[in-house]
């Protein structure tokens, strides 16, 4: 059992799709995403691959769009899609119900999707509870504040908020929010968008212990607290207190066997960068180096292997084992997917050791072995700054990885100037590469 997938291969196709979500009455569910990215690999095997997501999807028009494919960025910017992944659903009539959060457990994201197509069954959406929430024009269920809350913001595009400054809105829908579940979740979301400017840290760390001392809530927002639990804990008073007891929390998660291999060995990763703020790490190295070579060995799908290893490999380096995490990286580019990935990391890696020469290679034969048009330019572009940066005297390399560079641009077309492939380009700074 698997999602029948609309695979998108030109502007024409998405239309159609579109076209028959209206014909059928059905809601059209697009994912945006590539080989590459860890957090897609982590979607397919965590929420694509989980036969409740499988049964559920049967209800909607399932379509995938491959950032390499031809015309795809201008397809993007049409539908404001920049990040891989970008999870979106529509309404048969085409307009946006919901953008949903990769950074979900499988469990919770089917939570998120049924509480999605409820709403839109209402005869709401995102769009329409916002709109209501902020301007009082009328009382927003359970529902509509579940979805406002587990909205995906970080993927917004200006599509929700239209205008709207982020913290600021997240803020007013705390303000009025009567749903408890949902005020905490924006209310973390709301801190992280403001940075803690205006932050009472005193109130703040009450806030945050009701949410790290409450298991059933811990695990809710547990996306948010593997990612930026410590950055919260900055924002805070009590520190040494929240930490702790977040260590905790993150702990069981660690421990969780309904969890997927990369959020456990998130949680373990958490646990590592809260004993930080308050030690050394060096108690925890063994653990970490244990706890990653458990799952590496264990790991057999390759989608959920990518993204682990790129779990790994961050907790290793978090933990002070740079050395380890080069080994890690080393060993998997026979059997990865996607090896030029984490050629970028081994780049990273010999620049933290000082070893200029290496990165430079290392981001010439991530180059060389990437594969796909937005790709290649993506890591052509990685490349040529990395040159500029490292050997900005080397006028021949820098020469070649130019006219290599002109090569892939010329391969994209027109889609070169479009999206995530504009904004690479404009990483150059410099007018002649956007002509």
């Amino acid at each position: 059992m698997s999602i029948a997938w609309n695979e998108v291969r030109h502007a024409g196709e998405l239309d159609a799709a579109f076209a028959l979500a209206r014909a059928q009455q059905r809601p059209l569910f697009l994912y945006w995403g590539a080989v590459w990215c860890p957090p897609c690999n982590r979607v397919k095997s965590d929420i694509f691959a989980r036969d409740e997501f499988v049964r559920r999807s049967a209800s909607v028009l399932c379509c995938h769009l491959d950032g390499d494919t031809p015309g795809a960025q201008a397809l993007a910017a049409r539908y404001g899609l920049r990040s891989y992944p970008t999870l979106v659903l529509f309404a048969p009539g085409g307009g946006e119900i919901t953008r949903l959060p990769c950074e979900l457990d499988g469990e919770l994201f089917v939570d998120a999707f049924d509480t999605a197509l409820a709403v839109h069954a209402s005869g709401s959406s995102a769009a329409d509870a916002l709109a209501a929430a902020l301007s009082g024009a009328r009382q927003i269920g359970a529902n509509e504040w579940s979805l406002l809350s587990r909205y995906s913001w970080d993927t917004d595009e200006g599509r929700l908020l239209a205008g709207r400054e982020l913290a600021a809105t997240l803020l007013a829908l705390v303000r009025v929010c009567d749903d408890a579940d949902a005020a905490a979740r924006l209310g973390l979301h709301a801190q992280l968008a403001a940075a803690g400017k205006g932050v009472d840290a005193a109130a703040n760390a009450d806030v945050l212990m009701a949410i790290f001392s409450d298991a059933r809530l811990a695990r809710a927002n547990m996306d948010i607290l593997c990612n930026s639990g410590v950055n919260l804990i900055k924002f805070a008073g009590r520190r040494e207190e929240l930490a702790a007891v977040l260590s905790g929390m993150a702990a069981r998660w660690a421990d969780d066997f309904w969890l997927g291999a990369p959020d456990r060995l998130a949680a373990v990763r958490l646990q590592m960068r809260l004993t930080r703020l308050l030690t050394s790490t060096q108690g925890l190295q063994q653990q970490v180096r244990d706890r990653v070579e458990a799952a590496l060995a264990e790991s057999t799908d390759p989608y959920e292997r990518h993204t682990l290893v790129n779990t790994a490999v961050s907790a290793l380096n978090d933990a002070g084992l740079s050395a380890q995490a080069e080994q890690v990286l080393l060993a998997e580019l026979p059997r990865s997917h996607s090896p030029y990935y984490f050629m970028l990391s081994l780049a990273t890696a010999a620049k933290r050791r000082g070893d200029m020469a290496a990165a430079a290679d290392w981001y010439d034969k991530a180059w060389n072995a990437a594969a796909g048009p937005a790709t290649r330019l993506q890591w052509g572009v990685t490349y040529l700054n990395s040159l500029l940066e490292l050997s900005p005297h080397d006028a021949a390399r820098i020469d070649q990885a130019e006219r290599g560079l002109r090569a892939d641009i010329a391969a994209a077309g027109a889609d070169a100037f479009e999206q995530r492939n504009l904004a690479q380009l404009q990483k150059l700074r410099d007018e002649k590469w956007l002509a």
